[in-house]
């Protein structure tokens, strides 16, 4: 039999900027562009046929029917409509026909709100700014989406329990739908328990689905609001629960489930079950004080360090150098304890990101065994609280070899953006050991109020005038591709000032050696300082990166943004920590011979 892989589709949020962009087009220019295409959070540029458009004197709409891909949703078919016209000021979003309004607190959105998520409303932001610098508008625009039908649809999704009423709501982090999404189900798990806590619940129920959810409304008279479909994530809803506590908790679920679940388990299904036991398991185990019965326990036998470590892939040292290890070094003892090697199953976190560092601390808060991996780009990287291995891996033979010799059961590549070899890499390294890999990558900037998006280098330096004063925040590795430029003065901001003996600074001008995170005010004193008149920046995306982006903003200064690389085809991602924490609890536990195994 010939295995295909599922499709993936695109996300409400997704079709309804697109519809915004083509109504906006033609509002303010003139034309209909059909198919429209708009860049998404992660880079991704996906184009879109119209399926409906019109349009009166001072507004124009279009349509757009959502394509889920092999995912089964619910609004797979619907007609996604965004109409724009003017606004008082700013830009305002209404919910039109079949979309939800929000009426429970709880949610990303307040009470009184359209159903529009965070991150769709601002690719709509996004797109207007775009648009009113291309035509020299204001983005004083009304924002209202439409989904015929949508009501009748809501009804078969959990908007009513979470207090969404009218309609669908509009979603998205990324603006792709990947079939068969784990994150996104435990996403909702934690909505629901959000919208239970705020709303004053102090008793909820997790049930795996309708018939124990009836079961368990009978018997303790609970309200629909406060009935989690936890599926088979109940593992996903107990943790969160755990950190966002309620007075009284019913799981409820058939006999199975439930026998699985006093096993220790923390997900129901049986492909992430079978086998943990063997011949030797038995029903009604207790798991040992301290420990919840999915986390793995000491090494048997093993010691603390870096020494012979047996888990899941079978026993051998780290590879490569006196101390065990393969390429890079590696602290022996982390801020979190000893290094994982002699440990149970863990999770390889590829980090030098803010992200990354986030992800980090919130693994450590909850107790989920990884490790850290540096590329050692930095000299003197502040410490991580996980155990943190330093260095390159030696390609794919190298990454190959270090995962054999620890106990890997998944791994999360949050690294740069613009780190694509990286990732592509790890993607296919993964991807031939069929080990469960994701990427954690922010959301981009994109082009709006004084910034225009590149493909490289060398489309910037000719956008760059030969009496221009550029700094570049490109990194030190991207000075090659810039020796083309010609400019009257060039800066390149580095964090490590260059190694003795290195080759001159090839511009007039200089290193601008500088270690983040600047304030806005820090990088307006530095543009002024140097006289710059253009900033050159890639489209990292972040917080922490975007005040230089204001600080030019507030200075007339233009920003040209280099687009990053797109990731590969079928490469699972998310935007946020928090959905990349949702994947990692929500992973399968394979104990190998090094785990504890609760008895009775």
């Amino acid at each position: 039999m010939t295995r295909t892989s599922l499709r993936r589709g695109w996300t409400t949020g997704a079709c309804a900027t697109a519809a915004l962009r083509a109504a906006l087009s033609r509002l303010w220019g003139g034309e209909w562009p059909d198919p429209v295409t708009i860049r998404l959070p992660r880079g991704e540029t996906p184009s879109f046929a119209l399926s409906h458009r019109a349009e009166g004197a001072d507004w124009a709409e279009a349509g757009i029917v959502k394509d889920a891909g092999d995912d089964p949703d619910v609004t797979h078919g619907a007609l996604i409509v965004t109409r724009v016209g003017p606004s008082p000021g700013g830009v305002l979003f209404r919910a039109g026909e079949g979309v939800g309004t929000v009426t429970k607190p709880g949610l990303p959105v307040p009470p009184g709100e359209p159903a529009i998520n965070p991150v769709p409303r601002a690719m709509m932001e996004e797109t207007i700014a775009d648009l009113a610098a291309r035509y020299g508008r204001r983005g004083d625009v009304t924002v209202t989406i439409s989904i015929p039908g949508g009501e009748a649809l809501a009804a078969r999704t959990w908007n009513p329990r979470l207090g969404i009423l009218g309609g669908l709501s509009i979603l998205g982090t990324t603006g792709i739908v990947r079939p068969f999404s784990c994150a996104a189900w435990i996403a909702s798990i934690h909505r629901g328990i959000d919208v239970a806590r705020a709303t004053g619940l102090s008793h909820v129920a997790g049930c795996t689905g309708a018939t124990s959810e009836a079961a368990i409304r009978a018997l303790h008279g609970l309200p629909v609001e406060a009935m989690i479909d936890m599926g088979d994530f109940v593992g996903g809803m107990l943790k969160y629960l755990r950190r966002h506590p309620v007075s009284r908790v019913t799981v409820g679920g058939g006999f199975a489930k439930m026998a699985k679940l006093a096993q220790g388990g923390t997900r129901s299904p049986f492909w992430a079950f079978a086998g943990r036991y063997g011949a030797s398991g038995r029903l009604g185990g207790r798991s040992r004080p301290g420990r919840g019965a999915d986390r793995p326990g000491p090494a048997r036998g093993g010691r603390a360090g870096c020494g012979p470590s047996r888990g899941r892939r079978g026993p051998g040292p780290c590879r490569g150098s006196a101390g065990g290890h393969g390429p890079g070094r590696c602290r022996r003892r982390g801020p979190a304890g000893p290094h994982p090697g002699a440990g149970g199953p863990m999770i390889l976190l590829l980090a030098g990101t803010a992200e990354a560092r986030r992800l980090a601390e919130a693994l450590a808060r909850r107790g989920i065994p990884a490790m850290a991996s540096l590329a050692g780009v930095t000299r003197a990287p502040a410490p991580l609280p996980l155990p943190t291995r330093i260095g390159g891996f030696g390609g794919d033979a190298g990454l190959a070899a270090f995962l054999d010799a620890h106990p890997v059961r998944a791994v999360i590549d949050a690294t740069h953006p613009f780190a694509a070899r990286i990732t592509a890499r790890v993607h296919a390294v993964c991807g031939r050991r069929g080990l469960p890999l994701l990427r954690l990558e922010r959301a981009p900037w994109g082009p709006g109020e004084g910034r225009i998006s590149v493909a490289d280098e060398a489309e910037a330096i000719g956008l760059i005038p030969p009496d221009a004063v550029v700094l570049l925040t490109t990194g030190r590795q991207s000075l090659p591709a810039w020796a083309g430029l010609r400019a009257a003065r060039v800066h390149l901001r580095v964090i490590d000032p260059p190694d003795p003996g290195a080759a001159p600074f090839p511009f007039p001008g200089g290193w601008e050696v500088a270690r983040p995170p600047f304030t806005e005010a820090a990088e307006r004193a530095t543009l002024r300082r140097l006289g710059v008149t253009h900033l050159v920046a890639k489209d990292s995306g972040g917080e922490e990166g975007r005040t230089k982006l204001d600080a030019a903003r507030a200075l007339g200064i233009p920003v040209l943004l280099i687009r990053r690389p797109p990731v590969p085809p079928g490469l699972a991602t998310v935007a946020t920590v928090e959905d990349a924490l949702a994947w990692a609890e929500a992973l399968p536990v394979l104990p190998g011979p090094s785990v504890a195994v609760p008895r009775p």
